[in-house]
């Protein structure tokens, strides 16, 4: 398959690779992930692979009229056609003086993103793909910054939105999607959320931006892909080099295994020589436990009561997630919600107001100095991944008739939006 991409017009075959088992197929614009893997039991994405043609350079400083500083880097990403774009990308990368951490600690602030989350890279890249495709309906299950973020670029590709949640999701933020034009529907369970994606992508010809497969795999290859360019932009901001470590926050591991994937490329084509440690930080001990077994597979893990961490509570962790902390020679940490609120109180203190979940990253860095990993001469990265937004006014009149219960997943006639 061919395709073209960057401003030369130059032709370069795109195909996909499993990480894993390293089978290759034509560009996959599923989320099923590898057929080989999933035979040994294990979720594993395909991922894009740039499989001929002459390497990316370096890009210009500037992005192309009328698109956000991530599309710098469109030579690096999936063919999208014309992207979708509100601005995304570009984001600062600033010092943050934490008492008791050595060396020099970073924050990748991606709350200056559209929407206020690392979640618009995902979705300009993939409403960008799905456009490019035809599809005239994208669909996310999300507890909220995806939905947001999918709602605010399919409103602006002029598609339909359809944003699965459970009954847990904020009233502001369904007010704000709904504003946006996206359908809401709310789910008894967690996993019913996936049935209805995979009911509305099988049956009514949806494009799935996010998961909806258990194992959890991936979201849609092309927006996890485009989560290397938070890579590209910090070794870009320090020089051509990299941290010692990239703390981010995991709940299945998209980006942590997309920025992984960005020092990979830049590693590879000898602009960087190395790559950085990742330290994966989860609110439930998927990842800790498959680790400290020794297996590809996370399983899920008994959810503790109620979760005030909504962004990082998947109970059960990603092979894709497993095998970036292992690539990288890097680790996992464990937090709870109380552990996160001394975190966040800590960033607070030095000025950042962060979603919860996102404090999670200051609690990794935190666990990084106690245990020794970090001195005078280190770097770390942490990856803020979204605003602390508070709460919206809940969803009134119009807005809330929009927002519609699912008892059942499958229910073709609801979905379809009847």
């Amino acid at each position: 398959m061919t395709n073209r991409t960057g401003s030369d017009r130059t032709a370069v075959e795109w195909v996909s690779r499993c990480p894993r088992c390293a089978l290759v197929t034509p560009l996959d614009d599923g989320v099923t992930g590898c057929p080989r893997c999933a035979a040994d039991g294990v979720g594993m994405p395909m991922t894009p692979h740039r499989a001929a043609g002459p390497p990316p350079t370096r890009p210009e400083p500037v992005p192309p009229p009328g698109l956000g500083p991530m599309w710098r880097w469109a030579a690096h990403l999936v063919p999208v056609g014309r992207p979708v774009s509100l601005g995304e990308g570009g984001t600062p990368l600033v010092n943050l003086d934490l008492p008791g951490v050595p060396g020099r600690i970073l924050v990748k602030d991606e709350r200056a993103n559209p929407t206020g989350s690392f979640k618009d890279r995902l979705a300009s890249a993939a409403v960008s793909r799905a456009r490019s495709l035809g599809a005239d309906t994208v669909a996310v299950a999300s507890s909220g910054n995806a939905g947001l973020a999918v709602a605010a670029y399919a409103a602006t590709a002029g598609l339909d939105a359809v944003l699965l949640a459970t009954g847990t999701l904020p009233s502001g933020t369904a007010a704000t999607v709904t504003a946006l034009g996206a359908r809401v529907y709310l789910t008894e369970t967690f996993p019913d959320r996936w049935t209805a994606v995979r009911t509305g992508v099988e049956r009514l010809g949806w494009f799935p931006v996010t998961n909806y497969r258990l194992p959890p795999v991936a979201s849609h290859p092309a927006g996890v892909h485009a989560y290397r360019t938070i890579a590209f932009e910090i070794a870009e901001s320090l020089g051509w080099s990299v941290p010692d470590w990239v703390v981010v926050p995991v709940s299945r591991g998209d980006g942590l295994f997309g920025v992984w994937s960005g020092f990979v490329e830049l590693a590879r084509l000898g602009w960087t020589d190395r790559v950085p440690r990742m330290l994966a930080v989860e609110r439930f001990p998927s990842l800790t436990d498959a680790l400290a077994r020794g297996v590809d597979q996370p399983v899920g893990m008994p959810i503790d009561g109620p979760v005030r961490a909504t962004s990082i509570s998947d109970p059960q962790g990603t092979a894709m997630a497993v095998h970036t902390i292992r690539s990288s020679g890097g680790d996992v940490v464990r937090c709870d919600d109380e552990q996160l609120a001394v975190a966040w109180s800590r960033l607070a203190g030095r000025g950042h107001l962060v979603e919860f979940s996102s404090a999670a990253a200051a609690h990794g860095v935190d666990e990084l100095a106690r245990s020794g990993r970090l001195d005078a001469g280190s770097t770390a990265v942490l990856l803020v991944t979204a605003a602390d937004r508070g709460e919206r006014p809940p969803a009134a009149g119009p807005l809330a008739a929009t927002v519609r219960h699912l008892p059942d997943p499958t229910d073709l006639a609801v979905l379809g939006g009847g």
